[in-house]
């Protein structure tokens, strides 16, 4: 009598590790959907919070949009009308679940100045203040990962002591600079003493020419700040076993470095990206000002210190905290392709 015996399964299991404790397909999956949900309820969180944020900052802005609007001159009762048709003679909750009901409905109210909706005012002035802070978030990364780079290769086993000092020194030194201040320096050197380039935005210069001053004003310490954390990086990857190896094989300076050390040097750029993009876009309203670039910090400035403007104020801080919820959002999905230990499932 003969039994049979059941042969154990040879099937991969699609939850499995791979090769070298990578995940299984069904566990990257299961992964990348806590991912999401955990930044949709983040995101979804902040975004509630922004509003909350964006009605109350006005309610610190000394002055009253009314007399603002109304005149000096205006009688009480002419004020008086003109706060009942502002709707802000109603109690502050009443205001907030009107704005709250209005903002869901993509509707911040008309300007005080220009009668048409605030958001139209803050999405015409949105392409100027990108246009420079995307240019310089590119132009600082690329900089600062290949200066840092280079210094960090150049001066690896304590060789060329000279030239670490002078970066760090150097770097140091300019990466502290307040941006407004090195806009001030930029104006002073290249369009006043030289008269290369315009010192303030003008219909009459190309957007290339005007913008060339603006867009190293956002640059230029960055670059620095980006160099120093590269450099402090390339060290210690310079020193990993597999680093060690591939100098042990005489691999080109190519293939050593833009292949074997480049890529695990991106992470750290991809995570500084997001916070200096969301530093740059308060520096770039400051610069807007040095500069007289119609982005978001005009706008604001007029609406804050001009007008009282509050739909305006409210649209133009709701549009910049969701660029920059919007980015980090961006950023933490790139490094999730790129690495999905940074998804935040724990590895065995």
């Amino acid at each position: 009598m003969s039994t049979l015996t059941a042969e154990p399964s040879t099937a991969p299991d699609p939850g499995a590790p791979g090769p070298n404790g990578a995940p299984g397909a069904a566990s990257l999956a299961g992964a990348w959907r806590r991912f999401l949900l955990r930044r949709a309820g983040g995101l979804a969180v902040n975004l509630v919070l922004l509003l909350l944020v964006t009605f109350l900052i006005v309610q610190l802005i000394p002055g009253d949009p009314a007399v603002a609007i109304a005149g000096e001159s205006a009688t009480l009762a002419q004020v008086e009308l003109v706060r009942t048709q502002l709707g802000l003679d109603q109690p502050l909750l009443v205001q907030l679940g009107t704005y709250f009901a209005g903002v869901v409905q993509g509707d911040f109210g008309d300007s005080y100045r220009y009668r048409v909706p605030a958001l139209d005012v803050v999405a015409a002035a949105v392409p100027f203040t990108l246009s420079i802070t995307l240019i310089a978030v590119l132009l600082l990364l690329a900089l600062g990962v290949a200066l840092g780079m280079g210094v960090g290769v150049a001066t690896r086993g304590d060789r060329h002591r000279w030239l670490d000092l002078s970066f760090n020194l150097v770097t140091g030194l300019v990466s502290s600079v307040p941006t407004y201040v090195m806009a001030t320096a930029l104006v002073a050197v290249f369009a006043i003493t030289l008269r290369w380039l315009p010192p303030a935005y003008s219909p009459a210069y190309g957007f290339g020419q005007a913008a060339i001053l603006p867009i190293a004003a956002l640059t230029i310490s960055g670059t620095c700040s980006v160099a120093r954390i590269v450099r402090r990086e390339t060290a210690v990857i310079l020193e990993q076993d597999y680093m060690r190896t591939a100098r042990g094989w005489r691999l080109p300076a190519l293939s050593l470095y833009a292949k074997h050390m480049l890529p695990n040097l991106l992470t750290t750029a991809l995570t500084l990206s997001g916070i200096i993009l969301t530093a740059l876009l308060g520096s770039a309203l400051v610069t807007e000002a040095v500069f007289a670039w119609p982005g978001l910090g005009g706008v604001i400035v007029q609406a804050i210190a001009i007008d009282k403007d509050y739909p305006v104020i409210r649209a133009a801080v709701f549009v910049i905290g969701l660029i920059s919820l919007v980015i980090t959002l961006v950023i933490d999905v790139i490094l999730g392709l790129i690495d999905p230990r940074t998804l935040g499932e724990k590895r065995g």
